[in-house]
C-alpha cells in the first residue's frame, strides 16, 4: 500500500489514550487528527488524499466511515461493530469483543461446579454469535451450557427461576440496551440472588463496564494497550503489502484479561486460581 495513513484519535481519555500508546509502539508512522475536529479532519483528507484511514473508538470509526466511505478503514476499541455499519470490503478494525469459546474455555478455570450446566443469560437477536461459538466449544471442555435467551431485563430474573435448580454458574452476555436503556435493577437483583445462592456471576463485558465492580464473580476484558499494539501491526501489514483491508475482515482482541471481584469470591465460599488473582484487576 503507498500513500498516507491518517490516525482519527479518539476521545481524550485514559482508554482511548492507553489504546494509541500501544498503536504507536507497534507503528510510529502516519498523520494524527484530533477526536472531534471535521473541518481538520476534512482538511487533511484533501491536503494529503490518504490511503487508509485508522480510527480509534466508535465516534471516530463511524464519523470515518460516513465522511469517507471510500477509503480504506481499519478501526479499534469498538464493541459490536456491526451494529455500527463498520462492515465491508473496506473496513477491517479489532473488535472489543472478546469470542464466546474464549471466555467460556477461561471462565472454566474458575468454576466451581465444572458438571453442572452454566446457565448463559443472552439476547439472541444481539448476541447469537457468541452464543454459537459458546456453545460450540463446551464439549470439547467437558461443559453444560443451559441456554436461557431473554428479549428485555425483566425477563431475566423469570427465566432464571426456571433453571437455577440445575446450575452451578451464571453467565451474562448483556446487550448495550439492557443498561443504558433500563438501569441495572436486573443486575442488582440478579446480584443478590446469586450470592444467596453461591453462585458465580460471570459477564461479558467490555473494560470500561462497572460489573465485576459493581460485585459480578468475573468477566474477561480485552486489554486497550494490547488492543492498539495488534492494530499498528495490522496496519504494518497493510503497509508493506503483507494483507489487504477487504482480506482482514474483523478480528477479535488478542490481549485480554481478567477482571475479578475478591469480596464476591469470599462471600461465595470460593477461592480463585493464584494465576487468576495474580493476572487480575481486582475489586475488593
Amino acid at each position: 500500500m503507498a500513500g498516507t495513513v491518517l490516525v482519527l484519535k479518539g476521545p481524550n481519555l485514559a482508554p482511548y489514550k492507553e489504546a494509541l500508546s500501544g498503536f504507536r509502539q507497534a507503528y510510529p508512522g502516519g498523520i494524527e487528527v484530533e477526536h472531534g475536529k471535521p473541518r481538520d479532519f476534512s482538511s487533511r483528507v484533501q491536503a494529503y488524499r490518504p490511503a487508509l484511514i485508522v480510527a480509534i473508538g466508535r465516534a471516530s470509526a463511524e464519523f470515518a466511515r460516513q465522511q469517507t466511505p471510500a477509503i480504506p478503514l481499519v478501526f479499534m476499541m469498538v464493541a459490536y461493530p456491526a451494529e455500527s455499519g463498520l462492515t465491508g470490503s473496506n473496513v477491517a478494525g479489532i473488535s472489543m469483543d472478546v469470542p464466546g469459546n474464549v471466555q467460556l474455555a477461561r471462565f472454566r478455570e474458575i468454576l466451581p461446579y465444572p458438571k453442572k450446566p452454566t446457565a448463559i443469560i443472552y439476547n439472541p437477536a444481539k448476541s447469537a454469535q457468541l452464543i454459537n461459538d459458546a456453545q460450540s466449544a463446551a464439549p470439547k471442555l467437558d461443559l453444560l451450557l443451559e441456554q436461557v435467551p431473554v428479549e428485555s431485563p425483566e425477563q431475566v430474573g423469570m427465566r432464571i427461576a426456571l433453571v437455577k435448580p440445575i446450575i452451578g454458574a451464571i453467565w451474562i452476555v448483556p446487550d448495550e440496551g439492557f443498561v443504558t436503556k433500563q438501569g441495572d435493577k436486573w443486575f442488582t437483583d440478579l446480584l443478590r440472588e446469586t450470592t444467596a445462592l453461591r453462585l458465580p456471576l460471570l459477564m461479558t463485558m467490555n473494560a470500561s463496564s462497572s460489573f465485576v465492580e459493581k460485585g459480578a464473580l468475573a468477566a474477561l476484558v480485552s486489554d486497550y494497550f494490547g488492543t492498539g499494539r495488534q492494530c499498528g501491526e495490522l496496519v504494518k501489514e497493510i503497509e508493506a503489502g503483507k494483507t489487504k483491508v477487504e482480506n482482514v475482515g474483523i478480528r477479535p482482541p488478542d490481549a485480554i484479561g481478567w477482571q475479578v471481584n475478591l469480596a464476591t469470591a469470599e462471600k461465595i465460599g470460593l477461592t480463585l486460581p493464584e494465576a487468576v488473582v495474580r493476572s487480575a484487576k481486582t475489586y475488593h
